[in-house]
């Protein structure tokens, strides 16, 4: 009788043994990989852009209102909202920057070229008091293929390359960047990815 209790019971201790040594194992994580978006055929990352009706708000409206996010802003659009059979260009740009001026008016002059292409501008939610007159001088919603707003998410952050302004990005139909530019482009340049 007591070989048979000695015989379970180092049975039992080497199971408890071979047990303690499988908890001490811990399973390697997989690695987490962060999109690098600044690469041809990367994604588009998420896209929330907030845009206002300027002819309600006025310059004194917006500076009243400054900081005040109880003021609601007329809509968020969405990556989905810019789903069109053509490219998307995304513009960020500083709307006291004279290089982004020039290079909207460039955009302005060849409105004709955006058959299915859209372009957006798109500032950074600090430039919201300055986008009125911007808007104003440049007529931007005049036209129904571009839309400029301010970058409610983390667009900007993820793309930027700190550069130079305006930052051009060109996203093809299924959002995959095709081409980055910094600072003013010809439209020379930009003609073979607008359809």
């Amino acid at each position: 009788m007591l070989r048979q209790l000695i015989v379970f019971s180092a049975i039992l201790l080497s199971t408890a043994a071979t047990g303690q040594v499988k908890d001490n194992i811990v399973p390697a994580k997989a690695a987490e990989t962060k999109t690098d978006y600044h690469q041809p055929g990367s994604p588009m990352p998420a896209l929330h852009v907030a845009t206002f009706d300027t002819l309600k708000r006025s310059k004194r409206f917006l500076r009243q209102h400054e900081g005040d996010s109880s003021v609601p802003l007329t809509k968020v659009l969405h990556a989905k909202d810019f789903d069109n059979k053509g490219n998307l260009i995304v513009m960020m740009f500083n709307p006291t920057c004279g290089h982004c001026e020039d290079q909207t008016d460039r955009f302005e002059k060849n409105t004709a070229l955006f058959v299915n292409t859209r372009l957006l501008l798109l500032a950074n939610l600090t430039m919201k008091a300055y986008l009125p007159d911007f808007i104003k001088n440049h007529k931007i919603n005049n036209y129904p293929m571009f839309t400029i707003g301010m970058d409610n998410g983390d667009f900007i952050k993820e793309t930027f390359l700190y550069q130079s302004l305006p930052q051009i990005n060109i996203y093809d139909k299924n959002r995959k960047l095709v081409r980055m530019y910094n600072g003013e482009v010809p439209m020379d340049s930009l003609k073979q990815f607008i359809d």
